[in-house]
């Protein structure tokens, strides 16, 4: 059962609805908010305003087409900026510096970041603790705070520890603030990036030097349809049950859960594995309550029924096949550390293994879904599952191509390229980001059509290989017609 709260509704699902009478029993549970807010959460004269600071790499590499498509989106955000909105622009270098602020009229800050070039080296931390330090400066309590972070290099100058970012990215999440890191290119550091995007509830992309105006549009209309700034969630157990395992990767303040920023046609869910006892219950059912808030705010609360039942009859009721999902989801990202290190190492071999128990998996949760009855929340999650077993199936495809070839230089460069997408779509999982965007699928189509090109100079410069290649490359282009 679920109370709405105007555009958001709180949902606790359980794996079964009853437990059994004669011991102890684990029963996974998901809690999971569904907003429906489009872009009505500015209209309200009431509503929260935006506190906006974009930090842009101005380094040499930016010079050119992607320093220009930087601060022309700058100029067109500051255009559809309210009144009451706040904007700053800082760029950086080896130093960083405030181009633009909401002490400025708006024909000085446009021509300020007009006028912006590149020069320098790339001190990434300056700039981000820069833009942190501006949007603290200049934010109210009817303000809520977002940084963009747009680089296209290798951080060399000041911090570059990804526990020390990742830490200080987490504190100003305390604060209220979620910076969005945005890639650009094939040298940046993916690790950096999404530590800084994870940390503070945003999202890391990385993306080719043409998609960047595309991004950070995404970025600014999620910004500007913000439904919950800072939401938290609390279970509301009984006597008699406890949480046995976190199925999930949240930080929690007191006995709530934190969760990343809600906007506009958001979903959000996390899962727990509950011990029910059914002596503490009395043999009578119970209720798994939730409540949501933001901030302090309660928002809304729901609760789920779970009967207390004889065993044969608690293991006869059926299984909700979106708790397996989401479950099955956080076991996947739990591995995708591991993945990543066995790409790094360049052992393929372990790297193919988990990536067939992990399509197998969820080729088995998607059949389950398959059968249930075609809602929209179906299928919402079924697009999930297909993008994500789809990025798994064309890196299994990737290892066959490449493992022969690891020495060789343009394979070396196109791994850090597919290393970087894979980055993408694991904080994309971590962070419970369930919708599938355009931008997320182009990341796969970008990649499979590179390794088409890829495997082209491979038959050619390895011709006693050159029919295996072609029968990878083939399978690509198979997978590339479906996307």
């Amino acid at each position: 059962m679920s109370e709405t709260g105007g555009p958001i509704e709180l949902v606790v699902l359980t794996e079964r609805p009853a437990v059994r009478n004669d011991t102890a029993t684990d029963l996974d549970v998901v809690v999971e908010i569904r907003c429906r807010a489009g872009s009505s959460a500015r209209e309200s004269g009431d509503a929260m305003r935006m506190n906006l600071c974009v930090v842009i790499d101005r380094s040499a590499s930016m010079n050119g087409r992607k320093l220009e498509t930087a601060k022309r989106s700058c100029l067109d955000i500051l255009g559809r900026l309210a009144e009451r909105d706040l904007f700053t622009v800082v760029v950086f270098d080896g130093q960083a510096e405030v181009v633009a602020n909401p002490q400025m009229d708006r024909a000085t800050a446009q021509e300020r970041i007009r006028a912006v070039g590149s020069r320098g080296n790339t001190n990434l931390s300056l700039g981000w603790y820069l833009g942190l330090l501006e949007l603290q400066t200049h934010t109210t309590d009817r303000h809520y705070n977002r940084l963009f972070l747009l680089s296209d290099g290798q951080a060399n100058a000041g911090e570059t520890k990804r526990t020390t970012l990742a830490r200080e990215a987490a504190q100003s999440r305390d604060l209220g603030i979620t910076t969005s890191t945005i890639g650009i290119g094939d040298d940046f550091n993916e690790d950096l990036l999404e530590a800084i995007a994870s940390g503070s509830g945003g999202r890391f992309w990385s993306i080719s030097e043409s998609r960047l105006e595309d991004i950070i549009e995404e970025e600014f209309s999620g910004a500007l349809s913000t439904t919950l700034d800072r939401p938290r969630v609390e279970l509301t157990l009984p006597d008699g049950v406890v949480v046995e395992q976190e199925l999930n990767m949240l930080k929690k303040s007191g006995n709530r859960y934190r969760i990343r920023p809600l906007k506009g046609e958001d979903m959000f869910n996390f899962a727990v594995r509950l011990s029910i006892d059914p002596k503490a219950l009395g043999n009578e059912g119970t209720e798994i309550g939730a409540r949501l808030y933001d901030a302090d705010t309660l928002v809304t609360s729901a609760t789920a029924a779970v009967e207390v039942l004889p065993v044969e009859q608690a293991a006869a009721t059926p299984s909700e096949p979106l708790v397996v999902s989401v479950v099955s989801q956080y076991t996947m990202t739990t591995s995708d550390e591991e993945m990543l290190d066995k790409l790094d190492s360049g052992d393929m071999n372990l790297m193919k293994r988990l990536l067939i128990a992990e399509v197998e998996g969820m080729r088995h949760v998607t059949d389950a879904l398959e059968a249930e009855q075609d809602t929209a929340r179906v299928r919402y999650e079924l697009r999930n599952l297909t993008n994500r077993v789809m990025v798994s199936e064309v890196s299994m495809e990737l290892t066959e191509l490449l493992e022969p070839f690891l020495a060789d230089p343009d394979v070396t460069r196109f791994v850090s390229v597919w290393r970087k997408g894979l980055r993408q779509e694991y904080q994309r999982s971590s962070i419970r980001d369930c919708s599938v965007r355009g931008s997320d699928e182009g990341m796969v189509v970008d990649l499979v059509a590179r390794a088409i090109t890829l495997g082209g100079e491979l038959a050619a410069r390895y011709p006693d290989d050159a029919e295996t290649i072609g029968r990878r490359v083939e399978a690509l282009r198979e997978y590339l017609a479906r996307l």
